[in-house]
């Protein structure tokens, strides 16, 4: 729904489409589809396609009103489930072995060696994160082999550091406020995707070829 403003030249509150009522359905919009993300994530070896499904429903029905939510979720996680695989095992599993390295260098070592080793794990863990967020907005969005997808999503983390960066602070943010309440998981995986869809959706216009998916 497009925003209208009343004839006083402010906005209506009890009009369809504009203040309460519009942002009362963008929250609802957003609960929704962190339910999705979360359902899909149960089996776990689907979760690439439901990460790829939220960047879609939140990109393209929450901020630019095209199709419903559910819909576009959907639609998106069945398109996306057999490429979305091989990503997710790449990501997931070398994010696994960095944890269990810091745990261990945690564990085993002592004074500068120790938190070196640990900050050096545990940034590059987030980095992997990051390069991971580029990778599933991308197949989301675009219809590339899982091995382009991987390679762009390395490109750009590195190219855009500064919006790298800004990825990483914002996966950390929404890491501390699940510690603080668990309950916000019902809606901090849409809010993350909706905060994180304005740092990457710029470079994926950028750099992605001019052949798009169907919306």
């Amino acid at each position: 729904m497009k925003r209208r403003i009343s004839s006083g030249g402010q906005r209506g509150i009890y009009e369809t489409g504009t203040g309460f009522y519009h942002y009362m359905g963008k929250v609802c919009d957003l609960l929704a589809v962190s339910i999705f993300c979360l359902l899909g994530c149960i089996p776990v070896v689907t979760a690439g396609a439901s990460f790829a499904a939220l960047y879609c429903a939140v990109s393209q029905s929450v901020r630019q009103d095209i199709d419903t939510v559910s819909r576009k979720f959907w639609k998106s996680f069945r398109r996306n489930l057999r490429d979305s695989l091989p990503l997710w095992l790449a990501f997931a599993g070398l994010i696994f072995l960095l944890l269990l390295n810091y745990g261990i260098a945690r564990e085993r070592f002592g004074g500068l060696l120790g938190l070196f080793l640990q900050m050096f794990y545990l940034f590059a863990a987030l980095i992997l994160i990051a390069a991971a967020n580029y990778a599933f907005a991308a197949l989301s969005r675009f219809d590339m082999p899982a091995g382009w997808v991987l390679k762009l999503s390395c490109y750009l983390t590195f190219r855009h550091l500064p919006r790298t960066l800004l990825l990483i602070v914002l996966f950390i943010g929404t890491y501390l406020l699940l510690l603080v309440n668990l309950l916000t998981v019902v809606i901090v995986p849409g809010l993350y995707a909706l905060l994180a869809s304005y740092i990457i959706d710029p470079v994926l216009d950028q750099h992605m070829p001019e052949e798009r998916r169907l919306p």
